[in-house]
C-alpha cells in the first residue's frame, strides 16, 4: 500500500468536520481506511510528522482515534503525539462546540481527545493559558458562550476536570475563572 491511498482518503476528509456532533469520517471512509494494509502504521506516521500539515495531522489522528485499531494505544509515545494533535486542533478550531462547553457538556472531539488518557491530560495543560474566545455555535450553547466569554484555557481547565472527575462549575467572571484554573494547576504540579 502506498501511502498515497492513505492521503486520498484524508485528503476527502474536511477537518472543519460536517457538523460540531458529527465524526469527521463516514462509515464509508473509515471502512476504506481500515481495509488498507498498514493503515494504522501510515497514520501514526502522518500525526509524528510536523511536515504533514496541522490539517493532515488532525485528521489522522481523528481517524486513529474513531477507528478501530489498538496497536498505537499501547505506545507512550504515540499516545503523547495524537493527544498533542488533537488539544492543538481543540486551541486552534474555528467550532469548539465539537470539544465541549465549560461546565455544560463534552463534546465528541473532547471524549475522543480524553479517551487518549493521561497523555490528553499533559496536552491540555499547556493551554490553561491560552486566552483565545471559544467559537461556539448554536442558539443555548452560543448564549451561554456570549454571557461568559469562555477562552481556550476555561475548555482546557473543562476538559481535565472532567477528566479526573472534579466537580467544575466555571464563574461567568473571567477573573474567577482564572482564580480556579491557577488552583487547578497548583494541584497537578503537585502530583
Amino acid at each position: 500500500m502506498s501511502e498515497s491511498e492513505v492521503m486520498a482518503i484524508l485528503r476527502h476528509v474536511d477537518p472543519a468536520g460536517p457538523g460540531p456532533d458529527a465524526p469527521l469520517f463516514s462509515g464509508d471512509d473509515m471502512s476504506k481506511l481500515a481495509e488498507l494494509p498498514s493503515s494504522e502504521a501510515q497514520l501514526l506516521r502522518l500525526v509524528r510528522d510536523p511536515n504533514s500539515g496541522q490539517g493532515v495531522r488532525f485528521v489522522a489522528a481523528e481517524a486513529l482515534v474513531e477507528g478501530n485499531w489498538t496497536a498505537w494505544r499501547n505506545d507512550a509515545a504515540n499516545l503523547r503525539a495524537v493527544a498533542e494533535v488533537l488539544a492543538n486542533a481543540m486551541a486552534n478550531d474555528r467550532i469548539h462546540n465539537r470539544w465541549g462547553l465549560p461546565g455544560s457538556f463534552v463534546g465528541p472531539f473532547g471524549k475522543r481527545l480524553l479517551a487518549v488518557g493521561t497523555e490528553a491530560e499533559a496536552a491540555l495543560v499547556p493551554l490553561l493559558s491560552d486566552a483565545r474566545p471559544l467559537h461556539i455555535v448554536g442558539s443555548e450553547a452560543a448564549t451561554l458562550n456570549s454571557q461568559a466569554n469562555f477562552r481556550v484555557s476555561d475548555l482546557a481547565a473543562w476538559l481535565i476536570a472532567t477528566s479526573r472527575k472534579i466537580p467544575w462549575q466555571p464563574s461567568q467572571v473571567p477573573g474567577e475563572r482564572d482564580a480556579a484554573i491557577a488552583a487547578l494547576r497548583r494541584r497537578i504540579a503537585e502530583e
